[in-house]
């Protein structure tokens, strides 16, 4: 495939892949208790430090976490073009993405890409079958590069196996 220059040239589509507008998964009422149960206590020592705010935070946290488990994400187009990155709403050009890269979450994968402005960074649902053809096309614009581990990342992941959710 020809290196296509993004500044001179029509927009030519690459790739294109249908797949849910984010991911999602089902929680269990145990999941449910427990987050209630946490953002109950935390509310109340929250509460006597700080006031009504951190609640109110809280409980709208927790309210969006049962939203969104509770609605189904739509199915939505996306195209990978000679310019970038085609969603519903806007194209996200190839000079605007720093790095990218691929990872599992809840059985699905994932590509996330960081950006140079506002949103700063993309979270997209994609096919496993094209993950292989969508790392080549995306390679041939942007940096491959996965984030490295920090202290807060293993801290996050050492809670989840002390305190299961589940």
């Amino acid at each position: 495939m020809p290196n296509i220059d993004p500044q001179n040239s029509e927009e030519v589509i690459l790739l294109e892949w249908t797949s849910y507008e984010r991911p999602q998964k089902k929680w269990s009422k145990e999941f449910y208790s427990s987050v209630l149960v946490m953002a109950f206590l935390a509310g109340v020592i929250l509460y006597f430090i700080e006031g009504l705010m951190p609640v109110l935070v809280i409980g709208a946290m927790v309210f969006m976490l049962w939203a969104m488990s509770r609605t189904e994400p739509r199915l939505e187009k996306y195209a990978l073009s000679s310019w970038g990155l085609k969603t519903k709403e806007r194209t996200y050009r190839f000079e605007n993405m720093n790095q990218f890269w691929f990872e599992s979450k809840w059985g699905g994968r994932l590509m996330r890409i960081n950006l140079v402005g506002a949103p700063w960074h993309l979270v997209i649902v994609i096919n496993s079958e094209s993950e292989d053809k969508l790392r080549k096309l995306m390679l041939q614009y942007v940096s491959y590069q996965e984030p490295p581990i920090t202290w807060s990342d293993r801290l996050v992941k050492w809670l989840g196996d002390k305190i299961p959710l589940e």
